[in-house]
């Protein structure tokens, strides 16, 4: 009974400090299935890019985000990528010396870098590879279908108090 009382002071509290602090432009989940609630939940806080890995999303389309859903696992998609640049300097129409990042990262599922890895459950996600290696990380004990608006509010300002140094 308390409980029912507090805890909608407490997810308006929340919700005043993750507005006014720095929101993730890109977010990756990786789960099994995806709530249309969670894309609500960050399209209200203004994340721009939502990345789904391994999941099921219903992708209705939404006009102030981009939803990917991503299959593919990390390694697979590295190795996809330079089989692709391979066979581009197989047939001549590159040369080695132009193989740099830049040019690698075109031909990845997904170009931009998550600010944010969101993992229910407790393995370590193996996705994004390369797009991911300076992203935060959050790791949620429960399950996507019990998590709630008020774990969202609590990862988003976890992500706030950290220092983003991107490797340095």
């Amino acid at each position: 009974m308390l409980e029912e009382i507090l805890m909608p002071i407490y997810i308006k509290m929340l919700e005043k400090k993750v507005k006014r602090g720095r929101i993730p432009s890109h977010l990756m989940v990786v789960a099994e299935e995806l709530p249309e609630t969670f894309l609500e939940w960050c399209e209200k806080f203004g994340v721009k890019e939502v990345t789904v890995c391994s999941g099921k999303v219903d992708l209705k389309s939404r006009e102030k985000m981009k939803v990917n859903v991503v299959r593919v696992k990390g390694r697979e998609e590295v190795l996809l990528a330079v089989k692709k640049l391979a066979e581009l300097v197989e047939k001549g129409e590159i040369e080695p010396e132009e193989v740099n990042e830049k040019l690698f990262e075109s031909f990845l599922e997904v170009k931009n870098p998550p600010d944010l890895i969101v993992r229910v459950g407790n393995e370590i996600p193996d996705f994004l590879i390369w797009q991911s290696i300076y992203s935060e990380l959050y790791f949620a004990d429960i399950d996507l279908k019990r998590f709630r608006y008020v774990d969202f509010l609590r990862c988003l300002r976890d992500y706030q108090r950290r220092e983003r140094r991107y490797g340095r």
